[in-house]
This record gives structure tokens, C-alpha cells and sequence, in this order.
């Protein structure tokens, strides 16, 4: 039961950030035809498309695909508590929304990896416009602050380098809030 636990979590985090994915892809009007969106699209279409929590959205960022993630966090952590570990009913949804902002940036970095390393190679042109479509709304802001220098952006590396030192805040913030939290943090 115990070697159960990684898999769960490893599952649940792919399936979370699945659902990030079609959030950020469908704010920042990705390529709707490239093979990745519609992957995205089709896989997460029966759960993203209901009526509840279709149109949500703030300002002009969807939100469908982070209500659903929020939920199979949730669900997840409730089926921690009951099988796993035994911890105050108070800690799940605080769980989940801790592994709902840690999977966010896992994505976001993958993203801007994946982006950059794209960019390099002539043949993965097509990738690379995707990704930073999708990252379009995360850079954007840092290259008003600082434009590309000729052909040298350095956006991406501002971003990666403020999702770490947000991810040191954070352990720094829960180690002096509470212990157990922090474990929560290290472990998803």
C-alpha cells in the first residue's frame, strides 16, 4: 500500500498539470491546430467543457482547466487522508492548494525549457512558436521591463530564476508556519 503512494501522486500531478496546460494554452490563444493542443483539447474536453465552470474566467484568463485541478487535487489529498497518512482534516485543502501552486510552476518551468531548447533547432520551429505562445503571458511582462538585447532574451531566465526563489519563499515561509505543511510542500 505504501509503494502506492509516489504512483498516486506522480498520476495526480500529471493529471493536474494536464489541466493547467489547457487553461494557459486557451488564454493565450495557442495554435489550435498544432498536434499538442489538440491532444490537450481532446483529452480534457469532457471535464473542462461543463457548464458550471465553462466560462469562468479572470479578466481574460480561463480558469476552467485550474477548477478541475483544484478538484482532483482535493480529491487526491482526501484519498491521502483516508488511506495514507493521518493528518487534520484542515491540512487538505491546504494541501491541495500547495500542490496545485507547485505543479503550476513545475509546468511553467517545463515550458520555458522546453521553449528555449526548441528555439535552438531549426527543425522544431513549430514547437518553438508554441511554447512561447503559451509562455507569451508569463514573459511578457518581464520584456517590458527588459527587451531582447538583438537576438538575446533573457526573459525566460528571469522568470525560471524568480519560480526558484519564489519555491526557496515558500519553504522558508512554511518552515516557520508549520512543519507539517512543509513536508506536504517537499513531498508533491
Amino acid at each position: 500500500m505504501a509503494s502506492l503512494f509516489p504512483v498516486l501522486l506522480l498520476v495526480a500531478s500529471a493529471v493536474i498539470m494536464l489541466f493547467e496546460l489547457r487553461s494557459l494554452m486557451q488564454s493565450s490563444a495557442a495554435d489550435y491546430y498544432h498536434p499538442l493542443t489538440q491532444a490537450v483539447t481532446k483529452l480534457t474536453n469532457p471535464v473542462v467543457n461543463i457548464p458550471l465552470w465553462r466560462n469562468i474566467r479572470l479578466g481574460s484568463f480561463f480558469m476552467h482547466g485550474f477548477i478541475v485541478a483544484a478538484l482532483v487535487a482535493l480529491a487526491l489529498w482526501v484519498l491521502i487522508a483516508l488511506f495514507f497518512l493521518n493528518m487534520p482534516p484542515l491540512y487538505i485543502p491546504l494541501a491541495a492548494l500547495l500542490m496545485l501552486l507547485k505543479t503550476t510552476g513545475y509546468l511553467i518551468v517545463f515550458l520555458l525549457l522546453a521553449q528555449a531548447l526548441t528555439s535552438w533547432l531549426p527543425a522544431t520551429r513549430g514547437w518553438s512558436f508554441l511554447f512561447a505562445q503559451i509562455n507569451a503571458p508569463i514573459v511578457a511582462p518581464v520584456q517590458r521591463i527588459i527587451p531582447p538585447i538583438g537576438m538575446i532574451d533573457i526573459s525566460l531566465m528571469i522568470v525560471l530564476i524568480a519560480i526558484y526563489a519564489l519555491n526557496s519563499l515558500m519553504y522558508a515561509v512554511l518552515r516557520q508556519i508549520d512543519f507539517g505543511l512543509l513536508v506536504i510542500w517537499q513531498i508533491v
